[in-house]
């Protein structure tokens, strides 16, 4: 098979673009199969191209805008078939306005080792409700001119953001300087409303989620009596999405601004039974008081904690449901759970990330 994608052969960012995508479902499958014995059959992304609602690009040497290749080298993308058509068009109307402004990309080329302003920029969409904006990021060489990038992109986005970031790391992530229409994209998740600000996480497919989403309900089955403890609970989507079948939800994450959106999105949704704690899981959870009927978590892929595995068995929900996008530590972690009297009752993964290794896969354990 022929991959579609010009840059294939240079870019790692499909790296089974020339794999029938059955073929990548079945592999992806049999990996699950191999970890936990038996799994559903895996559920497909509903689409295969175009489906991320964010791409990061980095600005190279030469006014080249795209995808990294090594520590010096960007891959000019002309089309990438990640995100949307739209978003090819703003690649290409930016790198026409930083040769109008003369502006430089911060990667340079050797051997002339002078770098530039123009670090990154983030494109987000929404795929239900359509509206994009963009994060422009920089160093701090030079006052970048924001108003006159949004006169001639406004066009194709509702916002534009100029973010500085400072750090050496090669980060797509500043302390935000002004923005221009929109600074967050607008999207809906199950029959819920988010406002996702453009410097905050979001699951990256959006119509995959929606699958997750009624995964994880489907598992949790609540009759409405029930007390949900949501673990690593990110902006709240898992937890606010079950919300309506719950007397509360409780949901725990060490990211402020992640908590924060939470709560706002509980806000604009008009959901009464939601709060969220700011603090680490394995040092929050040993504060909390109270019965659990279940417990979502949603670890990022180093897995959950041990404090926390520990924890979860001593308060002994009825139900423990784990999203994992690294199956071999989520299997790591029910063998631990396994000691509390544990059992796997249903296996679901999903692929959230074609044409990659990646997979997803939700748990569903009962004592």
């Amino acid at each position: 098979m022929t991959a579609r994608c010009q840059h294939f052969s240079q870019c790692g960012g499909c790296k089974l673009q020339d794999v029938p995508y059955q073929e990548q479902l079945k592999a992806k499958e049999a990996q699950v199969r191999e970890l936990f014995g038996e799994c559903a059959p895996i559920i497909p992304s509903p689409e295969t191209y175009f489906y991320r609602n964010r791409m990061d690009f980095a600005f190279g040497p030469d006014y080249t805008l795209g995808l990294k290749k090594g520590k010096f080298d960007i891959i000019n993308i002309e089309k990438c078939w990640l995100m949307s058509e739209r978003s090819n068009k703003i690649l290409n109307r930016l790198r026409y306005f930083m040769q109008l402004k003369k502006l430089k990309g911060y990667r340079y080329a050797l051997p002339d080792k002078t770098r530039g302003p123009m670090r990154h920029v983030v494109i987000r969409e929404g795929k239900n409700i359509k509206n994009t904006v963009l994060n422009i990021l920089t160093s701090d060489k030079t006052v970048f001119p924001l108003e006159e990038l949004w006169e001639k992109i406004r066009d194709l986005t509702q916002g534009v953001t100029w973010s500085i970031n400072l750090s050496p790391a090669d980060r797509s992530f500043g302390e935000i300087q002004k923005s221009c229409g929109q600074d967050h994209v607008i999207e809906s998740l199950a029959g819920l409303k988010f406002k996702v600000p453009v410097q905050s996480f979001f699951q990256t497919n959006t119509h995959q989620a929606e699958n997750l989403l009624k995964i994880v309900k489907g598992f949790a089955d609540l009759q409405g009596n029930e007390v949900l403890l949501d673990l690593y609970s990110g902006t709240g989507s898992i937890g606010l999405s079950l919300a309506d079948k719950a007397e509360e939800v409780i949901g725990v994450e060490e990211n402020e601004a992640a908590v924060g959106l939470s709560r706002s999105n509980a806000e604009l949704n008009g959901i009464k039974n939601f709060s969220a704690i700011v603090g680490r899981a394995e040092k929050a959870i040993g504060s909390l008081q109270g019965k659990f009927d279940t417990v979502v978590v949603d670890p990022p892929r180093p897995g959950v904690h041990k404090k926390v595995l520990n924890k979860i068995g001593e308060i002994k929900p009825k139900t423990i449901i784990y999203v994992s996008c690294n199956p071999d530590t989520q299997k790591h972690d029910v063998e631990t759970l396994a000691g509390f009297g544990y059992k796997i009752m249903r296996c679901q993964p999903l692929d959230m990330f074609p044409h990659t290794p990646h997979i997803e896969n939700v748990l569903l354990l009962r004592a």
